[in-house]
This record gives structure tokens, C-alpha cells and sequence, in this order.
């Protein structure tokens, strides 16, 4: 055996997973383009904007950072009047069963949003959708300090989704989409509303699956089990880059 080449290989898989493990700890940072027309929230993805974006990065197991268990995609795209975000996920065996605004749709599989335009503000928000089409928002006054959930409820928030099979978490089906429209007067905190070219704001994307095997992924692992973790929130910066 050559244990010079051995230990040159050990130490290359070594230096491969610190790589590695650097990378996923650091905070991604996406680019928002501007819509020159408004989406039309539907779940259906088919806007010719969506086509010209580029999706995030992918989606990791929150606990670790490794490669996530399913395939999702997010994008995101923005005008004066609403942030955009879709999600398309693969998932052959869809489920969820709350039907009702404001339930606790995270103990099920959802799609969630974050978002919280300045960090020296405790405040952010929370939105989450299942492939049932149901609706969770919440307003948070700090970490897992949310405003009664039934208290707080946008009035102008936009959120549509379209199944590719059928919502039974049994195997067959192929995947679901989803678009989100979080009006911009909801975040208040912001530095300016509409924001300008150049803002930063913190964000992170969640998707929650259970069915068959239970996974929590992120754009921006926490690597904790928990997603209140502002501090690992990733970035967006909204751009004067304009589609059409």
C-alpha cells in the first residue's frame, strides 16, 4: 500500500469538505429585477417575466447544508406594489389537509417567505402556502414574537398554486407550484417603500416536506432546527434591471 498516496488523498477529501461546508455556511446574496408589468398571481408560473429571471440558488437541508432531498426552485421579481415569489417543487406524493387561514400549515408541506427589510429592526414577516392554496401571514415583533396570528391579516396580499397531481401524500404525482405576491406598503420597516435601486433587504425561503420521508430545506440554512434565525437569513438586492 502507499501510504504517501493515502494520506494525500485523505487529506484532499478533508480540505474537500471544509470547502464545501465554507461554502453552504456562507450567505447567499440574489439580485431582484424589476417587472415592467404586474404578475398575475395564479400559480401557473406561465408569466413571460418568470423566463427571464434567474431562480436562486438551490435549496439545502436547514440542519446541515447538504444537497436537498427534492428538487425546488424559487424566483423572485418586483415593482412598486408587490415583492414576487414563486416556488416549484418536485414532490410525488403531495400532502397537506388544513384549510383554514392562520392554521399551523409548517407541521405538514408548505412553501415559506421571510422577510425582514432591516435588520436593526426585531420585526419581519412571515408567510406560508400549502398546495392546498391555504394562506399563513404572520407579523413577528421579534424571534417567535409574532402578533396573535388572527390579528394580523394583509389585506392586499396576492398567493395562488396549481398541483401537477393530487393532494393525498400518495405516490404518483409530479409537483406543485406556487406564487406569492407580499405587498410592499406591508413592510414597513424598510429603509424606503417603494424600495430603491440598490436596497438590501434580509430574506430566506423554506420548504417543508414530509411525506415520504420528512425534510426541511432552505435557500439559506440555519443550520439549527429552526427557521427564526434572522442571522442566516439571505440577502436580496433590488436592481434597476428591468424585464418585460
Amino acid at each position: 500500500m502507499n501510504w504517501t498516496r493515502l494520506s494525500l488523498l485523505f487529506v484532499t477529501i478533508f480540505l474537500t469538505g471544509v470547502a464545501v461546508c465554507a461554502q453552504t455556511r456562507t450567505l447567499p446574496v440574489y439580485e431582484v429585477s424589476r417587472t415592467a408589468t404586474p404578475v398575475k398571481v395564479d400559480g401557473k408560473l406561465d408569466d413571460p417575466v418568470w423566463n427571464k429571471v434567474a431562480p436562486l440558488s438551490d435549496f439545502r437541508q436547514n440542519l446541515d447544508g447538504l444537497p436537498g432531498v427534492t428538487r425546488t426552485e424559487a424566483k423572485l421579481i418586483y415593482d412598486d406594489d408587490y415583492l414576487y415569489v414563486s416556488f416549484r417543487c418536485a414532490d410525488k406524493n403531495i400532502w397537506a389537509t388544513m384549510k383554514t387561514r392562520d392554521q399551523h400549515l409548517w407541521l405538514e408541506e408548505v412553501v415559506e417567505v421571510f422577510v425582514q427589510a432591516n435588520p436593526r429592526e426585531g420585526s419581519y414577516i412571515e408567510l406560508e402556502v400549502n398546495p392546498l392554496g391555504t394562506m399563513l401571514d404572520i407579523y413577528l415583533l421579534d424571534i417567535r414574537k409574532p402578533l396573535h396570528y388572527e390579528s394580523w391579516n394583509s389585506q392586499r396580499l396576492k398567493w395562488g398554486i396549481q398541483l401537477d397531481g393530487t393532494v393525498d401524500g400518495k405516490n404518483g404525482d409530479k409537483g406543485w407550484t406556487c406564487e406569492i405576491a407580499l405587498p410592499i406598503a406591508d413592510v414597513v420597516t424598510a429603509p424606503n417603500l417603494p424600495p430603491k435601486v440598490g436596497d438590501h433587504w434580509k430574506l430566506n425561503l423554506y420548504r417543508v416536506e414530509q411525506r415520504p420521508t420528512p425534510a426541511e430545506l432552505a435557500w439559506s440554512p440555519t443550520f439549527q432546527e429552526d427557521f427564526h434565525v434572522p442571522s442566516r437569513f439571505g440577502e436580496i438586492v433590488f436592481t434597476s434591471n428591468l424585464v418585460r
